[in-house]
């Protein structure tokens, strides 16, 4: 027994030392682990979050619940967003307009030829012929870019530019 209290006498600075490294390994092993669980109970605070709390496997469930009702209103946008696309392709996507002076004795560009077209090229022309003592309008249906009425060259420049306007969107 004597031996053993002279080895802790002869060897108590060293050991002192070493029991001093090691508590302070374990301070900074407990601060590490401390910012870990930290970190960890954030998240499973986030991801209990509007839940009991008291059985994980129920707030699985109710996630992948959420996620199926999810996917189904996607489901749904995405169908309705479908249809509005169709509905919107028949709209006026397109206009174009054509100014020119009808007769040499009128002042200024007072006719006009309008296009109008959804994005088949389906539409109307609008053209405004005005005169000195009068002015006649009329219109004419576009079909896939063309109209079974005889066209002015100015109505079929205004197509035509309608026409261009759909290839430069396009690119």
């Amino acid at each position: 027994m004597e031996n053993i209290v002279l080895a802790l006498e002869n060897n108590l600075y060293n050991i002192v030392i070493t029991l001093s490294l090691i508590l302070f390994i374990s301070i900074v092993w407990n601060i590490v682990l401390s910012s870990q669980l930290a970190v960890l109970n954030r998240r499973y605070k986030k991801f209990m979050r509007g839940t009991s709390g008291k059985n994980i496997e129920g707030v699985i469930l109710e996630h992948l619940d959420s996620l199926k009702s999810n996917d189904e209103k996607f489901d749904a946008v995405k169908t309705r967003l479908s249809e509005v696309q169709e509905q919107l392709d028949k709209c006026i996507q397109k206009h174009s307009i054509v100014r020119y002076n009808a007769f040499n004795d009128t002042g200024s560009d007072l006719s006009y030829s309008i296009a109008l077209m959804d994005n088949f090229d389906n539409g109307i022309t609008l053209t405004g012929i005005y005169g000195r003592n009068e002015f006649i309008g009329y219109s004419k249906p576009i079909e896939n870019g063309n109209s079974g009425y005889p066209l002015s060259v100015e109505e079929q420049m205004a197509i035509d530019r309608c026409q261009k306007k759909r290839a430069n969107n396009k690119k």
